[in-house]
């Protein structure tokens, strides 16, 4: 058969792409070869934005283009084009204030889902097909878009992003059927990664970006999850229970040698000593010892904890190697969860070295000024399980050494927030770890909604000329433009002119 010279160049990069991407499975203990990669289209600086639909139709396409390029200097627009997520796809969040601009009302009849059309042809293999928003009376915002940000010179960045806490039987039809399955044998609300209709999904997602919307510049992917130790000593926000134990997982453990009743037990007796830290129920031994003895007793909850972790990163890997058989000289990188920089347990487990055999840039979430809220709240909730023998005034200090920090003290950290020191240590932190392989693009603070300090356009220079003076070649102002204060989006774009970056 007779290939087209550009189909068949693409055929031997995404040959050579599958070839360089590592899976967890296979090479576990392997160190990590630098990849050789097809050329990727980067821009030098990026400056991007993240957009959600709703800010399009409350604003109109053309003037917000043209104040994100002439006031912020915006060139690469993330626009959110999946997501059942409130916080990435609305309007404001209820209870807090609305910005400068856009509709004064909230919308809390969002939905979610795609604001794109697609071909049905992608989702033949995956009973989660239908998923078009039904917000915006059904307008395909991505074609609408795409024409007007190429007339101004922007690209577009499909930016495709999960948080399962907006997820629902309700908005995506047979969702219960891919859910994970908790430590009790009960069906959540959180997609299984290692569920195949739900992997299908995903890559049909990409197929669609990349086949039918070729004027797009590249996919920003993100899926704010975490394992169940992560979920259960209290790391993070994103889901409340321990799994996932579904026939999948349980076919991955085996492959693994790993006892199913073992890992049952080692968890339900770890959330007992949760249970019993929330009641102040000490222990003989105290909390951490106690937690310690469980490790050692079970060492299946660290493996599961593994099993689930590598699963995650198998997908992401999945999902960077199908958009490389597509289109290799388009850039697909990664959304990486603010836990990344708040907790020492979810950091050991986002390694950016590894991250970086697949993926071409990534976006670790910095949001300096809500951070310091985040940051108290990580600690209370870390003193209140494993270590509740100590408060977190206690824990601060070595928290501080461990994590190269050197902020406010726990009760100012609200009304503080976080410097823009933290996001220069953090940028140069992410820096060193990919080596030049893949580019950084620390994700900033521009507006993401909190109850302690409040950002200011002195914080965003600072942040973003912190972020540029630490070796970052682009920089992504977060967390969507439907939250942020022009002004806030003008001192970016000040700061860039000032440091003659744009």
């Amino acid at each position: 058969m007779h290939l087209p010279r550009r189909q068949f160049i693409h055929l031997l990069s995404a040959t050579a792409v599958w070839a360089m991407i590592g899976r967890r499975s296979r090479a576990a203990d392997a160190p990590a070869a630098a990849p050789i990669r097809p050329a990727v289209k980067l821009r030098n600086p990026c400056v991007a934005i993240q957009l959600g639909g709703v800010s399009l139709v409350d604003e109109g396409i053309e003037p917000v283009l043209d104040f994100l390029r002439d006031k912020a200097r915006v060139n690469t627009i993330w626009f959110n084009t999946y997501t059942w997520d409130h916080g990435t796809g609305g309007r404001q969040i209820e209870g807090f204030p609305f910005p400068d601009h856009g509709v004064q009302v909230y919308d809390n009849d969002f939905v979610g889902g795609a604001v794109f059309d697609y071909d049905r042809r992608y989702f033949e293999r995956t009973i989660l097909s239908e998923f078009r928003s039904p917000d915006y009376q059904g307008r395909n915002l991505l074609a609408e878009l795409l024409p007007k940000a190429r007339e101004r010179g922007l690209d577009v960045v499909a930016w495709d992003f999960f948080y399962p806490n907006d997820f629902n039987p309700k908005k995506l039809k047979h969702l219960d059927r891919v859910v994970e399955i908790d430590v009790h044998g009960r069906p959540t609300w959180a997609p299984c990664n290692n569920n195949p209709d739900w992997r299908q999904h995903m890559y049909g997602r990409v197929e669609v970006y990349l086949r039918q919307y070729p004027e797009l510049a590249g996919i920003a992917w993100g899926q704010e999850r975490m394992g169940p130790l992560m979920n259960l000593i209290g790391g993070g926000w994103t889901q409340p229970f321990v799994s996932c134990f579904c026939p999948h997982c349980l076919r991955k453990a085996e492959e693994r040698n790993l006892s199913v009743e073992r890992a049952r037990e080692g968890f339900i007796a770890l959330e007992k000593l949760l249970a019993a830290a929330h009641a102040s129920e000490r222990p003989v031994d105290g909390y951490f010892v106690t937690f310690w003895r469980l490790l050692s007793q079970y060492p299946e909850i660290l493996a599961w904890e593994k099993l689930w972790t590598d699963s995650y990163h198998e997908t992401r890997a999945d999902v960077y190697r199908i958009a490389k058989s597509i289109a290799p000289e388009k850039p697909l990188g990664f959304h990486i969860l603010h836990q990344a920089t708040l907790s020492p347990f979810y950091r050991a487990e986002e390694d950016y070295a590894e991250t970086a055999t697949y993926a071409d840039f990534v976006k670790p979430a910095m949001y300096n000024v809500a951070g310091g809220e985040r940051m108290a709240s990580f600690l209370d909730r870390i003193s209140g399980t494993i270590f509740h023998d100590a408060k977190p005034e206690d824990v601060l200090p070595f928290y501080y050494k461990i994590m190269n920090y050197d902020e406010a003290a726990f009760t100012e950290l609200p009304r503080a927030g976080l410097s823009a020191g933290y996001v220069a240590r953090e940028t140069r932190r992410v820096l060193d770890a990919v080596q030049g392989r893949i580019a950084v693009y620390p994700g900033i603070d521009v507006g993401v909604p909190g109850r302690g300090k409040q950002v200011t356009p002195q914080d965003v220079r600072a942040s973003v000329q912190a972020v540029f003076a630490s070796g970052a070649p682009g920089i992504v102002l977060s967390r969507k433009y439907s939250e942020m204060k022009l002004a806030n989006l003008a001192a970016a774009g000040d700061a860039l002119r000032e440091a003659g970056l744009v």
